[in-house]
């Protein structure tokens, strides 16, 4: 089993190459059945379930020479355009099927469309962790537009309702609720799928796992409220976080078993920067990291010092090291493909 990491920095026109190689790791049986998984309030409440054991799903470790991880699965984190934090990601299955996470900020969307119609145009399930718009404002964009530009076959998430944001910490970003909110609002509900804790939901030979329903939190009310997904493709394990923070990342532990946890990738919550607890990294216990984090955050920099800012971020990178990360792959350096 091998791996390819592949950085593609699209305004800087260049292209690094790097490889590691693993030991052979268990596979995934293919077995599967197809029913409906979980409680649903959409009137779309189609989600499939995998019959394979928790414990089948752990890969290699990574050991630094070889291709082919994901075992001709793809994960693109697609760069921000300009210097502000985004999250955006699309995952490609192995049998060609394509998954978008959140997808990043407004001035993102002609960036994500190229990125979409590159894997064929169809977004086969749209995933998202909340709705801040650093996350959901290129969805609302591309929802907005007539003639919407790619073929969205089903968008999942579940939000804290209006009152749950107003009454909480909202940051005063109660617009990118609302905007989100009436573009969704346009979409047939035949299209929408409101998730929910133990649901899973099979595209192609992907299976999402929902870890939980939104957390409602006075503190940080919309961060952690994210919702978890892991994703079983390709032979391993993707935990995505959103923006979780403390507060999310401990009710998520106290309700989630540490095998539904472990995960062989995880996307680093909330940028990195005051996300869930070292003690949540424990329990996932990561080869790979991705970090949707621009240089300044990755630097903790201030007034263009790096080292001087008040960023946690350098505090996180020491965990994961501890820990026993293998790779680091960092928005910073560009678009990025892992295989």
């Amino acid at each position: 089993m091998s791996f390819t990491y592949r950085i593609r920095n699209t305004r800087k026109q260049c292209m690094i190459f790097a490889a590691a190689a693993f030991l052979t790791a268990a596979g995934i049986g293919s077995s599967v059945s197809y029913a409906a998984s979980a409680p649903d309030t959409s009137s779309n409440a189609a989600a499939m379930q995998v019959n394979a054991p928790e414990s089948s799903v752990r890969g290699a470790a990574i050991s630094d020479t070889e291709e082919n991880y994901l075992n001709g699965a793809e994960i693109r984190m697609i760069e921000p355009v300009g210097t502000a934090q985004n999250m955006s990601f699309v995952l490609k299955t192995v049998d060609g099927h394509v998954i978008v996470v959140d997808g990043g900020r407004e001035e993102d969307a002609d960036a994500l469309i190229s990125e979409i119609q590159s894997m064929g145009g169809t977004v086969s399930l749209w995933l998202l962790t909340h709705p801040h718009d650093d996350h959901v404002g290129a969805l609302t964009e591309i929802l907005n537009r007539n003639p919407i530009p790619v073929q969205i076959d089903q968008i999942a998430y579940r939000f804290l309702t209006n009152d749950d944001y107003e009454q909480g910490d909202n940051m005063g970003r109660m617009e990118n609720y609302t905007s989100i909110a009436t573009a969704l609002d346009r979409i047939d509900q035949s299209k929408k799928t409101i998730v929910g804790k133990g649901q899973t939901i099979t595209v192609g030979d992907a299976v999402v796992h929902v870890l939980n329903d939104p957390y409602v939190c006075k503190v940080s009310t919309f961060n952690n409220a994210s919702i978890a997904y892991r994703i079983d493709m390709g032979g391993k394990r993707i935990l995505f976080l959103g923006d979780m923070g403390r507060e999310g990342g401990n009710h998520l532990l106290s309700t989630c078993t540490g095998a539904e946890l472990k995960a062989d990738i995880v996307q680093m919550a909330h940028h990195g920067n005051h996300g869930v607890g070292r003690n949540f990294y424990e329990a996932v216990r990561p080869e790979v990291c991705m970090w949707p984090t621009p240089s300044w955050l990755w630097n903790n920099e201030k007034d263009g010092i790096a080292g001087a800012g008040r960023y946690e971020t350098p505090v996180v990178r020491r965990w994961m090291k501890e820990l026993g990360a293998k790779k680091n792959i960092i928005s910073k350096d560009g678009t990025q493909s892992l295989k």
